[in-house]
């Protein structure tokens, strides 16, 4: 492998990253901990960081403040304690898109969900990361702005509309009938 640095950030292995992105999951989820609770507030939060030693996951919260993600503050009582700062905490919401999924329910209510936007062309880039998302996400492509889903989904399209700045561009919708559903019962449900 090739330990070159790219604009004087250092080389990360897939394990540290995968480290890094746990331990932040775990102080979003936690919040504020102390030093005396890093290691073990950190594993019970996050089964994965269970099987990392102690000594490896305060290295990676030391690699997580030099890159601003979180910020160690030693209090005069000699606690200390770590906390996500501005950009640790876009980097979690970063981390969130990733770990979106659409709950498949035992039974099909027959409603459709369908999501439909007006993205103007000032925003294109988040038009298109919100199009490969809602993809990733199973939604069925029915035009270039109309995407569909038989299960729901509201709290996950509200997260992305916000998450990509287009809350007012980004309609969703509840319906029984489609004129044409029989291709989207075929493609969700055969």
């Amino acid at each position: 492998m090739n330990n070159k640095r790219i604009k004087n950030k250092p080389y990360l292995t897939d394990k540290q990253k995968e480290i890094a992105k746990n331990i932040v999951i775990a102080l979003g989820i936690i919040g504020i901990i102390s030093a005396v609770m890093v290691a073990p507030g950190l594993a019970k939060a996050l089964p994965l960081l269970q099987k990392i030693n102690i000594a490896r996951i305060n290295q990676e919260l030391k690699r997580l403040h030099k890159r601003g993600l979180v910020e160690i503050i030693k209090k005069k009582n000699g606690i200390t304690t770590v906390k996500l700062t501005k950009e640790g905490k876009k980097k979690l919401a970063r981390y969130k898109i990733d770990l979106l999924k659409i709950e498949e329910p035992q039974t099909w209510d027959g409603k459709w969900r369908i999501v439909i936007f007006d993205i103007p062309i000032t925003k294109n880039s988040s038009r298109e990361m919100l199009r490969r998302k809602m993809k990733k996400l199973g939604f069925y492509k029915l035009q270039n702005s109309v995407f569909v889903h038989p299960y729901p989904c509201f709290e996950i399209v509200q997260y992305l509309r916000n998450y990509f700045g287009v809350r007012a561009e980004v309609e969703y919708l509840e319906v029984e009938k489609l004129e044409n559903q029989n291709k989207l019962i075929a493609n969700f449900f055969t």
